[in-house]
């Protein structure tokens, strides 16, 4: 590989370490080793950072305005993402694993059947998340990333971070809508980010075909992807029509709710479940407004707000008296268990809130991700569903809602995964 004082870069065939008065001639293992010193260097003024920071400004790149309203420049071709919090790893895994070069935290050995192999070995990189959380950069850098992305709340403190964000990096940022009611319109402004790429989303039949033809008994079922060709419109199209539809059902079906049906709900999570996300919560306050359903836990001034899980008392649940208690088992790491819903089913004080002592307790359902806010993810479409047919049973009945059959659209659809009887079942805790 050469590159040029000008900084154009060609290949040359069989190049060993040459100089002449034109070209510095690098192995690709140099090439390697000097790039991933240019990221050790980013925050230093050395010479050789200056020299590679001009060669990355001759890079073809073109104006977008993000989903905040920030004008950005990124690359003309965006192939490979890195997404600052769970939320968008989740959703941009859904549209193709292979634009991804990490996780914010690695997904639990237990759900590894249902995800890329691929996908499975990428590192974990960190996350921000606004409270003094900041991956290592090097890191970040070392994964060579076309752009970040940033879903959270395009307002103020959406685009404050974002801004931090590309301040902290030097690379550039975008900033996502992470509402799940704005969906359709976010995996579109990702199609606009993407309209270069070439990535090639794999199908079922066609990952089925390559098996044949390997004689593979073990061909792993889930979203995958090849470099081939540019079908990422192809796969937006599909989701977003799955979106747009999903959504549709949903909204219907609450209308057909009367507001004296409505129902209220208590989050529970963390230690003795008393940890909960109170109203204005980023991870649940846009679904539980998209389904009508009442959070009983507003609390005073900014505590808890966006972030969420602050404590509360069994006391301040009885007097709230909840409809329904919400169990999240929230963990992001495999040595971290926990069986909170049993726990609040065997615990004494926790049979003093009525909702309990009659049985309205769910166990919200975390394969491969959260159903329901931890990370507020497009998985909640399908959680969605699932809390209507648990708090109103008779009137999804009435809108066709077949929760299993949903479960089994979701991950053909989302994840590309079919799912047996027995997984559904083991799914919805059946």
């Amino acid at each position: 590989m050469v590159l040029n004082r000008d900084c154009g870069i060609k290949h040359i065939k069989g190049s060993k370490h040459i100089k002449d008065s034109t070209n510095i001639v690098f192995s690709r293992r140099d090439f390697t080793s000097l790039s991933l010193l240019a990221a050790t260097l980013m925050f230093t003024t050395s010479p050789v950072f200056a020299v590679l920071n001009g060669c990355a400004e001759t890079t073809e790149k073109r104006e977008i305005i993000d989903m905040g309203g920030r004008t950005v420049m990124i690359p003309k071709n965006v192939n490979r993402l890195l997404c600052t919090n769970p939320i968008g790893t989740v959703d941009v895994y859904m549209l193709n694993p292979a634009l991804l070069v990490g996780w914010n935290f690695k997904p639990q050995t237990a759900d590894a059947k249902f995800l890329d192999n691929d996908a499975m070995t990428l590192p974990s990189l960190g996350v921000w998340m606004g409270a003094g959380s900041v991956p290592n950069v090097e890191e970040v850098l070392a994964q060579a990333p076309s752009v970040l992305l940033c879903f959270w709340s395009v307002d103020d403190a959406g685009v404050s971070m974002a801004n931090s964000i590309a301040e902290q990096t030097r690379l550039p940022v975008l900033l996502c809508d992470c509402d799940i009611r704005n969906v359709a319109m976010t995996y579109r402004f990702l199609g606009e980010v993407l309209q270069d790429s070439a990535l090639h989303f794999s199908t079922k039949e066609e990952r089925d075909m390559q098996s044949d033809a390997a004689n593979s008994a073990t061909a792993n079922t889930t979203v995958s992807a090849t470099s081939n060709a540019a079908n990422i419109s192809a796969r937006l199209d599909v989701l977003v029509e799955y979106f747009t539809k999903t959504l549709a059902m949903i909204k219907s079906t609450v209308d057909s709710i009367s507001d004296a049906e409505r129902k209220s709900v208590y989050l529970s999570e963390g230690k003795g479940g008393l940890q909960t996300d109170p109203v204005g919560s980023l991870h649940v306050q846009d679904a539980l407004d998209l389904l009508k359903i009442r959070n009983v836990v507003q609390l005073p001034g900014s505590e808890g707000q966006g972030m969420g899980m602050p404590s509360v008392s069994i006391e301040q649940i009885i007097n709230w008296a909840p409809d329904a208690v919400l169990v999240s088992e929230y963990s992001m790491s495999d040595s971290a268990k926990s069986d909170l819903y049993n726990e609040i089913l065997a615990d004494a004080n926790w049979q003093n809130v009525s909702c309990v002592k009659a049985g309205e307790v769910y166990q919200i359902p975390q394969s491969p991700f959260s159903w329901f806010g931890r990370p507020p993810s497009v998985m909640r479409l399908l959680g969605c569903l699932w809390l209507l047919e648990k708090l109103y049973p008779k009137q999804s009945a009435a809108a066709g809602i077949d929760l299993k059959s949903e479960t089994r659209r979701f991950f053909s659809t989302c994840l590309n995964y079919e799912l047996s009887e027995s997984e559904i079942k083991m799914l919805l805790k059946e």
